[in-house]
């Protein structure tokens, strides 16, 4: 014997139709406050490793309003010659003494780095960064001794953190500086650092953001 098939009356269906709409918000309401959770919300002032080898990129976009410099850069090196450097933040963002002032993330192909104050740098993640005392400063000296390969080039990129002192990552303002030296006997192409970020991570949060809130918008349609 046949079974029909079963129909649900208008109040069943009114039912089900506002249970699988509350579900689809709900649903949607957990995965845009997750999404939130992606943009970084703080800051680093006991330094800050691989994350940064792109750039400050949790300040979102570099700014115009930060200038890095890089003190005493040679236009080429020696076998094992020295050299002293400072790098230098300079910008708008106002100093406040008495809380963070800046940071850094310095990467350098080759070579051996000396900071001059040792408790205001650290080694970390194949590259150097501020602590908690550099924090507190806009510039920091240090040595670099160049390798003993002179038919090499060496490329240095230093990306600096001009902070307001709110201890957070809003409304403070970075840039970066990068230079390729070559050694006395290097001959070829010198092809100076690619600087160019497209997107920060608050903008990779975003389009990630969107991606998920679409995905589970369809998940929580067709289930």
């Amino acid at each position: 014997m046949r079974q029909g098939k079963s129909h649900m009356s208008p109040t069943m269906t009114c039912c089900w139709v506002k249970m699988r709409l509350s579900r689809l918000h709900l649903g949607l309401l957990i995965l845009f406050v997750s999404s939130l959770g992606l943009t970084p919300s703080q800051s680093y002032p006991m330094g800050i490793g691989e994350s940064a080898d792109g750039g400050c990129l949790c300040h979102g976009s570099a700014s115009n309003t930060t200038e890095i410099s890089l003190i005493g850069v040679p236009t080429l090196f020696e076998s094992n010659q020295t050299f002293n450097l400072t790098l230098e933040i300079n910008s708008s963002i106002d100093v406040h003494s008495e809380n963070a002032q800046g940071g850094f993330r310095l990467l350098v192909s080759a070579g051996t780095i000396e900071f001059e104050n040792e408790t205001q740098a650290q080694y970390l993640d194949a590259g150097w960064t501020h602590t908690s005392e550099g924090n507190t400063h806009r510039w920091w000296n240090f040595t670099w001794t160049a390798p003993e390969d002179n038919t090499s080039a060496v490329e240095i990129i230093a990306h600096g953190n001009a902070a307001n002192g709110n201890q957070n990552q809003f409304e403070d303002a970075w840039n970066s500086y990068g230079i390729t030296i070559p050694g006395s006997s290097f001959e070829g192409t010198i092809i100076q650092p690619n600087l160019n970020q497209s997107y920060s991570l608050i903008d990779y949060s975003i389009i990630i953001g969107g991606i998920i809130a679409i995905l589970g918008f369809l998940y929580f349609a067709i289930k």
